[in-house]
């Protein structure tokens, strides 16, 4: 990244977030969780900052994933890009209530899933636009904890157990039947005995890692949690699937 950004861009963004623009909301009804996150005005207005207005967004999908009389949620996927430095992201956004005008819950969803894309896409150049809110070192939570959801994993059978997951704490999160399945369609590409399904799990993993995002440490599996992760996933082995 280095070679296309100038010195003082890397050093801006490399440099820890001030925990005044860390804002917080909790994750479930009970209040048993907090979510840190920073407002998408806020990474804009970090970004134009940082890279002196010379970098740009484009909305490349927006699905709508889920509609009812309540609520209607869209994913989107948005490529940021920054002196020809790519970088994309998913994000999900949703619209609701009931007496809410059909049109303004789609127009709400649409925008929350496009600002939500675009933070993820800016959130892989550094910790000025979030990154370092995955720190587990960090003292705020994280938007996708790491946790196991007592599943068959696609990594080596003598990691430690981790907690299983609550599907209440993460907003959209994959049920256990479904996070099973994703599990079991990963694992049966890495053991497969033809070489071009290893590559191909290897790949996304990679992808997956870049996209979610996941950090270095982070185990591929744990952080398979969210709707968003299977249609991230899906959308990658597609093209791939006979």
């Amino acid at each position: 990244m280095s070679m296309n950004l100038t010195k003082e861009q890397v050093n801006a963004l490399n440099q820890p977030i001030d925990k005044r623009n860390v804002s917080e909301r909790w994750a479930d009804k009970r209040k048993t969780l907090k979510l840190a996150y920073i407002e998408s005005w806020h990474v804009i207005r970090e970004a134009n900052r940082i890279f002196n207005y010379d970098w740009s967004s484009e909305t490349l999908k927006m699905d709508l994933v889920h509609a009812d009389n309540f609520c209607v949620t869209y994913i989107a996927r948005v490529r940021v890009i920054v002196n020809g430095i790519v970088k994309e992201g998913y994000g999900a956004g949703h619209g609701r209530g009931e007496r809410v005008p059909v049109g303004d819950k789609h127009e709400s969803a649409v925008k929350e899933a496009e600002s939500d894309a675009r933070k993820r896409a800016l959130m892989q150049f550094g910790d000025q636009f979030g990154l370092s809110l995955y720190d587990k070192e960090k003292n705020w939570q994280k938007t996708t904890p790491p946790v196991n959801n007592s599943v068959t994993t696609v990594d080596t059978p003598k990691q430690k157990k981790e907690q299983p997951l609550k599907s209440d704490v993460i907003p959209d999160a994959l049920s256990k039947q479904e996070r099973q399945m994703i599990i079991n369609q990963l694992h049966s590409l890495n053991t497969s005995e033809n070489e071009k399904d290893i590559k191909l799990f290897h790949d996304l993993e990679l992808y997956c890692r870049k996209t979610f995002p996941i950090p270095p440490e982070g185990r591929f599996s744990d952080y398979i949690q969210e709707k968003q992760h299977k249609v991230i996933i899906d959308d990658y082995l597609r093209p791939y699937r006979k």
